[in-house]
């Protein structure tokens, strides 16, 4: 972040907190907790903040995480991601929705809106130090699996082939990418793929499934830049080459097959 957007940040929350309105701050790398000037201004207008940045609030995790040594009973499925905004989140909402009419299910979010969505726990790893990253994300999910649930998901950050030296965004590239995908020690996995080149989603498949010894089960399209009359027509061809399905989540192409396919993995 530059000087300007911190500028806009900080005046955006002053203008937010003299209104009275609470405050949930996704910014990662700016936190009201870290500005006495916003602090005291929320303190004299009776206003609450929540930095969902906050690396503090993970101590309760490592605990778990030391537990999880012992093993994790449930299912897991980490949804990988071929680069930002490839629909990670996306998918991983519309198959909360679609899953937990059918099975008890449990969701580690990795975004900072996470938790006012509706998701379980919340681990946003670009604020962790390295060595504490994987371990946190295990955490979260040997906390999810005290509860008795048939899968725990885990949406994962930008891509393992990311950028890792993408200075001033805060987001780590594939430094964290990867760091999710060990922590999660996922049963299997998804990948949500923005382009339609299938040797960028074969290369991240291969890198996925060495990396986690698991299998890719599936790949979600972000099709938002994409053709839409011959779309149904490629993602069939690309489901033949890949021998997996591909999925339109939005759109519900196959979703069905992806809902079927993740039920029959947790038989098995």
């Amino acid at each position: 972040l530059g000087p300007d957007d911190v500028k806009i940040w900080k005046e955006t929350i002053e203008e937010e907190i003299k209104k009275g309105n609470n405050i949930y701050n996704m910014a990662r790398l700016c936190r009201v907790g870290e500005n006495d000037y916003l602090k005291e201004l929320a303190s004299k207008y009776n206003v609450k903040y929540y930095d969902s940045s906050d690396p503090k609030k993970y101590d309760e995790l490592r605990v778990f995480a030391k537990t999880g040594l012992e093993g994790i009973n449930t299912k897991v499925m980490t949804i990988m991601g071929t680069s930002r905004q490839s629909g990670k989140f996306t998918t991983c909402m519309i198959l909360k929705k679609e899953l937990e009419k059918r099975i008890n299910i449990g969701i580690v979010g990795t975004e900072p809106q996470s938790l006012i969505c509706g998701i379980d726990e919340m681990v946003v790893p670009q604020t962790i130090e390295t060595c504490h990253c994987a371990s946190t994300i295990f955490g979260a999910v040997k906390k999810l699996d005290t509860k008795n649930r048939d899968l725990i998901i885990v949406s994962s950050q930008t891509g393992i082939f990311a950028d890792t030296l993408e200075v001033g965004t805060g987001r780590g590239g594939g430094l964290i990418s990867i760091a999710v995908l060990f922590g999660s020690k996922p049963d299997f996995t998804i990948l949500a793929s923005d382009s339609q080149d299938l040797e960028i989603i074969k290369k991240n498949i291969s890198a996925i499934e060495l990396l986690s010894g698991k299998p890719v089960i599936a790949v979600t399209l972000n099709s938002r830049c994409m053709n839409e009359e011959n779309l149904e027509e490629s993602i069939e061809k690309m489901s033949k080459e890949l021998a997996i399905p591909v999925v339109d989540v939005l759109k519900g192409i196959n979703l069905d097959k992806l809902i079927n396919e993740i039920l029959l993995k947790l038989k098995n």
